[in-house]
């Protein structure tokens, strides 16, 4: 009867492992997600809405953006994003952001982030808030995208007036 009893809770403690594991596996991009606290350096819009918009684009294309954002331990985390959140998250804006881990075995993604989801957006401490940027819409499709710095046109030298 002992022995039974053994066995039993072999299969089960193996049973338990082989489900963590293929818990852990399943899920691997949210089970070592990680959390970063700092400072927005540059959030983009990856394609301009209006270059798409005659190609039947998914919501996925009209919402994506790429993140760069220095962590409060001084490294640089950058991440793709299909969150419309980031369309009001400029440069110099603080903020708290869950990062999603590519799987190892991922090999041309490895340990690189995906999916950035803005948590908390707020001002950083002691500082002026950032002015917010018209975002490019199809009635404006010149304004500047959220976070990035307007390009600034060359002067044409005209001749002289006489």
């Amino acid at each position: 009867m002992k022995q039974l009893k053994n066995f039993a809770f072999l299969i089960i403690a193996v049973a338990l492992l082989v489900g963590a594991a293929i818990f852990v596996v399943a899920n691997y991009s949210w089970v070592f997600a990680k959390t970063i606290n700092g400072k927005i350096l540059d959030a983009r819009r990856v394609t301009n809405p209006t270059a798409i918009l005659g190609n039947k684009a998914t919501q996925e294309q009209l919402h994506s953006y790429a993140v760069l954002i220095e962590g409060d331990d001084g490294r640089l985390y950058t991440a793709s994003s299909e969150d419309r959140q980031w369309e009001v998250a400029a440069k110099g804006y603080c903020v708290r952001a869950l990062l999603y881990r590519y799987p190892p075995w991922d090999f041309e993604r490895a340990n690189t982030f995906f999916n950035a989801r803005l948590k908390e957006l707020r001002q950083c401490d002691g500082q002026v808030p950032p002015a917010l940027p018209t975002p490019a819409t199809p009635e404006n499709p010149s304004a500047p995208a959220p976070g990035s710095v307007p390009e600034s046109k060359p002067k044409s030298e005209s001749p002289p007036a006489q």
